[in-house]
């Protein structure tokens, strides 16, 4: 198959520790060239150059995306850096491969979405969990079965990582930077579409926990698909020096429950499938996307940007409803742009 001409627009931490290296063997095969790097940061950009070794490279996107011809693009900015590289992207029929969240505003991706659907292009989210190996098992498994509730439970370090994932008008906040991921793949296995949120954080104080961090210690979020089946997500950033951690998820049926994990499955306290392949799901969401841009076959992704917009919409919700006392959020007024949600800073008195 012809190779991929491949852009890439954010040269970060995630991009150049787990895009790239996934990418890799697609271009040992031949599947994928390197076509054109671009990034804000002059170091950072020649850095990464000489290391992945793109054929050209940029400052400034515009002229990337004017200048080169390219077949597909990764788009790997912090949410809040967006500006028109999608819209341009749209008009030159470019594949978009777009990190998540894809914002923080949900009008903008309202918007965006428009135009990937007028323009016809074929898109893929970076929801990394869709592509576990144990993703596809699961969701086949509860075809099986009724399921009436989800339990997820995140317990991660408290310590910043980045300063824009450490503040809450920049992130949207853990729930909205992370968890989201965990929620996309609970969305996934069931099948469906998430219809209504309530939810209360615990917010910090000043003077509590490290600089720069200013997130809820705590979020705490309900949520009701459309099926009926309801979830609750708990994540919890309260432990600093301790290394506890936890992130389950469990799916509860009438008379079984089903205990998820990236490499095996427990139903009912049995492991009933399990796998030692090495979970990168990087490398399969990489392989997908380079296939479907090859054969023009959207089926091959799990995420496009069109159904992303409900997990976007599940978490924005969540910070939208603790911001209001836990009032409830119908999804569907999010995803249609009859409300629009962009986190600011959150109260202390929520």
């Amino acid at each position: 198959m012809k190779p991929v001409r491949l852009g890439f627009i954010g040269l970060g931490l995630i991009p150049t520790s787990a895009h790239l290296p996934g990418l890799a063997p697609l271009v040992e095969s031949g599947d994928v060239v390197l076509q054109a790097f671009c990034d804000v940061d002059e170091e950072t950009l020649q850095k990464q150059a000489a290391a992945f070794k793109p054929r050209t490279t940029y400052g400034n996107h515009r002229e990337m995306l004017e200048k080169e011809e390219l077949d597909a693009i990764y788009f790997c900015v912090p949410p809040t850096f967006h500006t028109d590289e999608l819209e341009m992207a749209a008009d030159k029929g470019l594949a978009v491969f777009i990190e998540k969240p894809v914002t923080l505003d949900m009008s903008k991706a309202v918007a965006n979405n428009a135009i990937v659907e007028k323009a016809g292009i074929l898109t893929q989210v970076g929801f990394l969990a869709r592509y576990e190996p144990a993703a596809p098992v699961a969701r086949e498994l509860l075809h099986a079965h009724t399921l009436r509730h989800a339990n997820l439970l995140a317990i991660r370090n408290g310590q910043p990582l980045r300063y824009w994932t450490s503040r809450y008008d920049l992130s949207g906040g853990s729930f909205v930077e992370n968890t989201i991921h965990r929620i996309d793949l609970l969305r996934y296995l069931v099948d469906d579409d998430i219809e209504q949120i309530s939810a209360f954080y615990m917010p910090r104080q000043p003077g509590e926990g490290p600089e720069p961090m200013n997130l809820p210690h705590v979020y705490n979020v309900n949520y009701r698909f459309a099926s009926g089946i309801t979830a609750n997500a708990t994540t919890s950033r309260v432990q600093y020096e301790s290394g506890i951690g936890k992130n389950d998820m469990y799916l509860i049926s009438d008379e079984h429950l089903l205990e998820y994990h990236p490499d095996r499955l427990v139903e009912n306290g049995k492991v009933v499938w399990e796998t030692d392949e090495k979970v990168n799901g990087f490398a399969r969401q990489a392989e997908a996307f380079i296939r479907a841009v090859q054969t023009d076959d959207h089926d091959v992704m799990r995420s496009s940007y069109a159904d992303a917009l409900n997990s976007l919409a599940a978490v924005l919700g969540a910070n939208l409803s603790a911001e209001n006392g836990g009032q409830v959020v119908d999804a569907a007024d999010l995803v249609s742009g009859r409300v629009n949600y962009v986190p600011e800073e959150f109260p202390l008195e929520a």
